[in-house]
């Protein structure tokens, strides 16, 4: 006789679009019999995403670039919506952000709440003049965790500052940001789906692939000049989220004076459906995340796009610090041993002539299917589900 198939309600104000874990957390539970409802606001770039059955996401409008008294009318249609859906009788709630956290807490009613808390919300009194809702929602957050049935971050050093930060008598589980791994067959045609934004030709050679924001602290100047300098003319550099802004103008300034200025895509931010098939139809995946001295955020890294290359059997291109080098030790990525120029270089021929290597994605393969995809990490919300009514 088949188990009736209970139902947890996820909340997050950043559509998954831009915090993919959300979608991959919801496939390794939805695969565990569990029917999953996603409450969101719009993505930047919206676009289908193909999440399989029991998976619903709902949108309830514009949230990003909009005036404070449109953001405040939204978050309560948000609150609105989160305990409508409650009358219909969910296992659980799962929030990914401070905001949907507390809206959790609001509304639950005798419905336990899981804090996976995505990013890093601290509360600072310049914060509050620059972001004022966010910045309250996040000091509220902080003085609230004991009210959630299991609080975890995608780090450990995240875990350690939040136990710190709010006075916690307890640990925050880690679970790291992975990708879902489908065992699926791929259906699309990922050329077709690039073609738009890249010529052919790019696909004959070895794709270096960098996903993200495009800022100082993503070294993201330091990789062109590096793969610049490098002058190899069987590989390809795509780099995605250039906007019209100082520093992505300096960098694109850059590459129209460069000699293998025909080798550099410079794009803006993609659709989650591009995304994916640069992912599918590149080489290497890098993460040249750097940190700063005396600012604490950079050095509790947590990147989502690790993950996501892994799992599309990318090699990672990254620099040394405690979150990456766990890739270098598994035989998954090459380090740099800083974000300089040289540095780069050499790490990104090691990692040229690793992909040379016929059997580097079956060890990239093992490698996910074991331990890095969500699947295996997000074992501690799976034991906290199986706890709830007991």
């Amino acid at each position: 006789m088949q188990h009736k198939r209970e139902k947890l309600l996820f909340l997050t104000l950043v559509h998954p679009d831009f915090l993919p874990p959300v979608y991959a957390t919801a496939q390794s539970l939805r695969d565990l019999n569990y029917d999953i409802t996603i409450v969101t606001f719009d993505s930047f770039v919206p676009a289908p995403v193909e999440l399989g059955n029991n998976i619903n996401v709902e949108t309830l409008g514009k949230h990003h670039n909009t005036g404070i008294k449109t953001r405040m009318a939204l978050r309560k249609k948000f609150k609105t919506r989160a305990k409508e859906l409650l009358r219909d009788g969910y296992k659980a709630i799962i929030a990914f952000c401070p905001f949907s956290f507390l809206t959790a807490l609001d509304v639950s009613g005798n419905t336990e709440v899981i804090y996976f808390a995505m990013e890093i919300a601290d509360f600072t009194f310049s914060g509050l003049k620059r972001s004022p809702l966010s910045s309250i929602s996040a000091y509220r957050a902080l003085y609230s965790l004991n009210k959630a049935y299991l609080v975890a971050t995608p780090s450990v050093q995240r875990s350690a500052w939040l136990a710190g930060r709010s006075h916690l008598d307890f640990m925050p589980a880690t679970i790291f940001n992975t990708a879902y791994i489908s065992g699926a067959t791929q259906k699309t045609d990922d050329r077709a789906v690039l073609k738009h934004i890249l010529p052919d030709e790019v696909f004959n050679k070895k794709i270096v692939l960098y996903t993200g924001a495009v800022n100082d602290r993503l070294c993201v100047r330091e990789l062109v000049e590096a793969f610049d300098q490098l002058n190899d003319s069987n590989s390809v550099l795509v780099a995605t989220g250039f906007k019209d802004n100082a520093y992505c103008n300096g960098i694109k300034q850059f590459v129209a004076e460069s000699k293998n200025k025909d080798k550099i895509y410079l794009l803006p931010y993609v659709t989650r459906e591009e995304m994916l098939a640069l992912q599918a139809t590149a080489h290497i995946g890098v993460c040249l995340m750097k940190e700063v001295e005396h600012y604490i955020a950079s050095q509790m890294l947590a990147p989502n796009k690790t993950g996501e290359y892994l799992s599309k059997g990318l090699y990672i291109l990254g620099v040394k610090n405690f979150y990456m080098n766990m890739f270098e030790s598994a035989g998954v990525g090459s380090l740099a041993e800083s974000p300089a120029v040289s540095d780069v270089v050499t790490a990104l021929r090691h990692a040229l002539t690793v992909i040379d290597n016929a059997d580097y994605k079956t060890q990239i393969k093992d490698y996910v299917n074991n331990y890095f995809c969500m699947q295996k990490q997000v074992a501690p919300i799976v034991k906290a589900l199986k706890k709830i009514g007991k």
